[in-house]
């Protein structure tokens, strides 16, 4: 009879059940041990009196920080009461009588700039034309230039190819591909040449020259505050807005030479003149603006406008006057308190 010896891998094996079966159990026991610290201590917050748990939750809700400049901060729920006047909006934007009857988009821009307006650059774009003529023609006097007195027809067709070269986005198309014969545009042919518009692009003044120096003295957006106050007072005539208004602030690019000229590196142009704007919220409308012209002549120290505009004082003041602002809080102002600047912790 044969007799066959036990292989030692069964043994092995044998072993490593045996090891594998005690980590299970250790686990298991590990686990257990764990749901009865959990049950005690679920045991010992029942055990616990409602008072007590009343007071640690209001404990908890009735955190308060104090911060620099003194304000007090409260973690505490307002109590629900009947909803404030001042926050009962019953105000719908509207369009005034004077902008209901349009009919066209043309009526429409006269309304925002008016024949009054465009008289006054034509007044001016003449003016300045003439004076380079008639300088060009003392110094040349074998090659004398002539030039076409503009009027209010071809400044509002002017300021129109300006407007669609805008909805275009052609900011990087040079004047000769927009009245290119291969790929430009052939809106721009039919209504003026390509040198008309380069003379007129030239020669456009929104102020008398002649007396500019004396108010850029004093205003560094002298040649263009006039006409700038007639855009704005145009925007207030037309238009309702809705009791929602926002405040912020654009950067129209541009490269030109220009003390207006800011740099704004997180802006996609970089460089441009800079534009605070208030626009209904709801509409996107334009009520007023203010160019920011930097620092003006005579004047002295440095303030930023947006964040002039997120100031706690002014929001005190705003409500006062049945008014509310929301907006973003610098975390290095002194009305913010330090445990709300810490960012460790937080869910």
């Amino acid at each position: 009879m044969a007799v066959f010896e036990r292989n030692p891998i069964f043994d092995d094996e044998a072993e490593s059940e045996s090891s594998s079966s005690d980590d299970v159990d250790d686990a298991a026991s590990d686990y257990l041990d764990q749901e009865e610290r959990l049950i005690a201590s679920d045991d010992s917050s029942e055990d616990e009196p409602p008072d007590a748990k009343r007071t640690k939750a209001a404990a908890d809700q009735d955190r308060k920080f104090t911060c620099k400049s003194g304000r007090v901060w409260t973690t505490s729920v307002p109590s629900a009461t009947q909803t404030r006047s001042h926050n009962i909006v019953r105000q719908m934007c509207a369009v005034f009588t004077t902008a209901s009857g349009i009919q066209c988009p043309g009526d429409a821009i006269k309304l925002l700039i008016t024949p009054a307006m465009v008289n006054v650059i034509v007044q001016n774009t003449n003016k300045k034309a003439e004076k380079v003529r008639r300088e060009w023609n003392e110094k040349n006097p074998d090659a004398p230039k002539m030039w076409k007195p503009t009027d209010e027809e071809e400044i509002y067709a002017f300021i129109g190819l300006l407007l669609i070269s805008g909805v275009f986005q052609s900011s990087d198309e040079s004047v000769s591909d927009l009245w290119s014969l291969n790929n430009g545009r052939p809106i721009f042919r039919s209504v003026m040449t390509e040198n008309r518009f380069k003379e007129l692009l030239r020669f456009c003044r929104f102020d008398d020259n002649s007396t500019r120096a004396a108010r850029i003295k004093c205003d560094k957006l002298a040649a263009f505050r006039d006409m700038w106050t007639m855009f704005q007072t145009n925007f207030k005539k037309m238009y309702k807005p809705s009791a929602f208004l926002t405040v912020d602030e654009q950067l129209v690019s541009t490269r030109a030479r220009s003390s207006l000229k800011q740099y704004m590196p997180c802006k996609p142009g970089k460089y441009g003149i800079k534009i605070f704007w208030c626009c209904d919220a709801e509409t996107s409308y334009p009520l007023a603006g203010e160019i920011y012209a930097g620092k003006q002549p005579g004047q002295t120290g440095r303030m930023n406008v947006v964040d002039l505009v997120k100031r706690i004082p002014l929001a005190e003041d705003l409500l006062a006057k049945k008014t509310t602002i929301v907006g973003t809080l610098r975390r290095n102002k002194k009305e913010v308190p330090s445990e709300l600047t810490e960012a460790r912790g937080r869910e």
